[in-house]
């Protein structure tokens, strides 16, 4: 399954070198070589953070419908192993981003690099995005799991910072008028509230060991004396 999701989640920038190889990018390619791989990464940092929602959603869906599958969380831990190909992708895009606007943009001049640093925001809050992805994807492997154990998910809660600037960023370069950043962010401060949500209730009494709500029964729990 990962390498399928490998596969999957490199077709974009296969796509995107046939289409500059073919000369078929349009009138302005290094603006489509430079944008596409940015949104991509924002995109991809939006779809990991909808896992631990959607996985929620599932098990209720699940424990309604009273299927004999799905009502406990460990039953959709197949999504959680698609975190991982999934945010190595986002970094992976993010860092063509940036290289790209370093090469076509700056000419390779890293002086300019830094002086934009000093005096666009929307460069800082992209490159702040970049830095704070770089632990995350050299830290995305199970040998760091067991080595950083339970300090391994508080290092990766860094994706929610990298996602606010990264979707800062899409918004200071976009132009007026454009949709695009508003229903990004929405779709942010949606998978936030689920994030905060998720974290309020997760030690909620109705909440099974594993994860799964239980049924209704038809009388009453008797009050404990």
């Amino acid at each position: 399954m990962m390498l399928i999701a490998s596969a999957l989640l490199a077709l974009p920038a296969a796509s995107l070198a046939a289409r500059m190889a073919l000369g078929r990018l349009g009138v302005n390619p290094a603006e489509i070589l430079l944008r596409q791989p940015g949104s991509w990464s924002l995109e991809l940092l939006l779809l990991v953070l909808s896992v631990g929602p959607l996985r929620q959603a599932l098990v209720m869906l699940s424990c309604r419908r009273r299927a004999r599958y799905g009502k406990r969380l460990s039953d959709w831990n197949w999504l959680v192993r698609l975190r991982r190909p999934i945010g190595l992708a986002a970094f992976f895009y993010a860092l063509l981003h940036l290289t790209v606007y370093a090469l076509l943009d700056l000419d390779g001049d890293w002086h300019e690099l830094f002086n934009d640093l000093r005096d666009k925001r929307h460069v800082a809050a992209g490159m702040a995005s970049l830095l704070l992805l770089v632990p995350l994807a050299l830290t995305s492997t199970d040998a760091a799991v067991r080595l950083l154990k339970r300090h391994w998910k508080r290092l990766h809660t860094l994706v929610y910072p990298a996602s606010l600037l990264a979707l800062t960023h899409f918004v200071l370069l976009s132009k007026p008028g454009v949709v695009a950043p508003l229903v990004h962010g929405v779709v942010l401060a949606g998978l936030l509230c689920c994030s905060c949500r998720q974290r309020f209730f997760r030690n909620h009494p109705l909440m099974q060991a594993d994860g799964s709500v239980p049924e209704r029964s038809g009388t009453p729990p008797a009050a404990s004396s």
